[in-house]
């Protein structure tokens, strides 16, 4: 029934105005139907039977109303549509609207009866008018403060509906930024140093076939580590990410290696013992093979490239540098990508990287990582 009558409004509001303009109360407190020879009364009771049709949208026009009606019929017990108003007044308007119109209709209807004394008394009225606007004003309360709690309820569903979405999104984008970073380092890895290595071989294949060997061979061990990480990286497509410490530790040595085979001078100035968390070794293996790929690719003459790794530093400190005569990779659209990749790689762990020009010639990156706590 609640359900068929918050669907139905306006029948509602019609009936309500059929029962006040039918049923009014004699002077004995009785029922009686007011005859036509009453021509004042039916006028009145017209009006406010009316004002019921815009209790819901003019509540303080219906109070207004009912109240000038009974001020005028002080004889008339108008207390059906006077309860009516006031209920729409608290069930559409604040709670101080409310009470304001109980204390104004009670007053008002009592001085009236006070101004030309009836039958009743006007303490018999205002007490009558008093538990009136009780019994209409806090179930109007209730209704009204239910719905809000229902509306606040819908709008935090709605809500909480919004920022799993969003989440989503922004998962999504995370991951698939991830996966651009671990592509980048797989793909421009690789291809520099196999590419540098092919140019090797090919100037030395009919002079020095063994060196031309030697590299091919280079060439065949990096085609193979970047298409175990590819693999590795196809297996998270397909089977949802793991998480960063779940990736082997990679080895530094042998990157430093690999880059030395491709004819890039490489010093390592290693301090300390390695962090034994995983991830930040995988951190720190991604910074220096970062660092060396851009070095590769343009540190044109460099006679030095020195790693510096200090462990003991509380942050960690990496250091590549290289006295190259090449503008570095901010000359390169495409080697910024790595930059910017390793740049929220290392914020992820709390870190900081700077990269540009050093003061006479060559290229710098300066990367620091908190040390792990000792829990973790």
């Amino acid at each position: 029934m609640r359900a068929f009558w918050a669907r139905h409004p306006r029948l509602v509001d019609s009936l309500l105005a059929a029962l006040c303009w039918v049923w009014v109360f004699d002077d004995a407190g009785g029922l009686r139907i007011p005859q036509p020879v009453e021509g004042a009364w039916w006028t009145v009771n017209t009006v406010v039977a009316a004002t019921m049709l815009i209790r819901r949208s003019r509540p303080w026009w219906a109070v207004l109303a009912v109240t000038a009606a009974g001020t005028l019929l002080s004889d008339h017990f108008v207390g059906v549509a006077l309860a009516c108003a006031l209920y729409a007044l608290a069930a559409y308007r604040p709670t101080r609207d409310a009470m304001l119109g109980a204390v104004l209709a009670v007053t008002v209807l009592a001085a009236a009866v006070a101004v030309n004394p009836g039958p009743r008394s006007w303490q018999d009225t205002a007490v009558a008018y008093t538990v009136i606007a009780v019994i209409s004003v806090l179930p109007g309360l209730n209704v009204r403060i239910r719905r809000r709690y229902l509306q606040a309820l819908l709008d935090r569903t709605e809500q909480l509906a919004r920022e799993k979405e969003q989440e989503g999104r922004l998962a999504a984008a995370r991951e698939r930024t991830r996966i651009a970073h671990d592509l980048h380092d797989i793909v421009a890895h690789s291809l520099t140093v196999m590419v540098r290595l092919a140019d090797g071989a090919a100037a030395v294949a009919r002079t020095d076939p063994a060196r031309a060997e030697s590299a091919s061979e280079r060439i065949a061990g990096v085609g193979r580590t970047a298409m175990v990480d590819m693999r590795r990286l196809l297996g998270v497509l397909r089977d949802g990410p793991p998480g960063e410490d779940a990736r082997p530790a990679q080895d530094l040595d042998t990157l430093v290696a690999t880059f030395r085979g491709a004819g890039l001078p490489v010093t390592v100035d290693r301090q300390g013992p390695e962090p034994a968390s995983p991830s930040l070794r995988n951190a720190i293996f991604r910074t220096v093979q970062e660092s060396l790929t851009n070095a590769l690719r343009y540190a044109d003459g460099a006679q030095k490239v020195l790693v510096g790794l200090d462990y003991r530093a509380d942050p960690i400190l990496v250091e590549v540098t290289d006295d190259g005569q090449g503008s570095g990779p901010a000359s390169s659209v495409g080697a910024r990508q790595g930059l910017i990749a390793l740049r929220e790689r290392i914020s992820l762990y709390g870190g900081t990287v700077l990269a540009g020009p050093r003061a006479e010639h060559g290229w710098a990156v300066h990367v620091t990582l908190p040390q792990p706590d000792e829990g973790s």
